[in-house]
């Protein structure tokens, strides 16, 4: 796990949110039994993933004064939290963190966790809007395009929290603000955020790990 990663985090969050980290590689040890249920035919790789979700999960909500609690999956597949809580858990390039709120203060949480590399060429239609693509062009070579799927994952984990609609990847697009910030726009009706609504992002990268992260206040 990235020790600078996770302290780079932690000083961009807003008061009143916890952040914790697990080891996706160890083993899964600490699911409670609802949660170890939901992965009895998962394979090995994808149970250490999730046990390190909800080892993190807990951790955060250690920190936020709640008490250990099952964290089961819902019909779709999101993160069922306790009662007043919001949050989001990702995992990748070797690191899993799980953020989480009062949902009393949050509407949405989302962070995305990314290797430091590229996107392959043949999926950057899929990815991204004629003007991402365009952005591309620009950067020959470089993270650009696996910023961009970033920004747009953390933004879907945030955004589902209130629409619970699974949005595509040509639903939003991304517009960063120098090196560290981005702005993700909606570009469909996505109830009930505004039409042609704006997210504002933090995007990071740490050594071999790109990030980004996306709070959204309870207005």
């Amino acid at each position: 796990m990235s020790a600078a990663l996770i302290a780079a985090l932690r000083a961009l969050l807003p008061e009143g949110l916890a952040l914790a980290a697990s080891d996706p590689c160890a083993e899964a040890t600490g699911l409670w039994p609802e949660e170890a249920a939901a992965m009895a035919r998962a394979v090995p790789k994808r149970r250490r993933e999730f046990a390190a979700g909800r080892r993190a999960a807990r951790s955060a909500l250690g920190v936020l004064g709640h008490a250990p609690a099952p964290i089961p999956m819902t019909p779709d597949r999101a993160p069922c939290w306790p009662e007043g809580v919001t949050g989001t858990i990702s995992h990748g390039a070797g690191t899993c963190l799980a953020l989480l709120g009062h949902s009393k203060d949050w509407a949405g949480l989302g962070i995305d966790l990314e290797p430091a590399l590229p996107l392959r060429r043949d999926i950057l239609t899929t990815i991204c809007t004629p003007a991402e693509h365009a952005a591309l062009a620009q950067d020959p070579g470089g993270l650009l395009s696996r910023r961009l799927f970033c920004a747009k994952e953390a933004t879907y984990k945030a955004q589902y929290a209130q629409s619970r609609r699974l949005l595509s990847f040509q639903d939003l697009e991304i517009t960063f603000d120098g090196p560290d910030r981005f702005c993700a726009q909606l570009l469909t009706d996505c109830p009930p955020f505004a039409p042609a609504a704006r997210f504002a992002g933090h995007s990071l990268h740490t050594g071999a790990i790109l990030a980004a992260l996306v709070t959204l206040p309870r207005l």
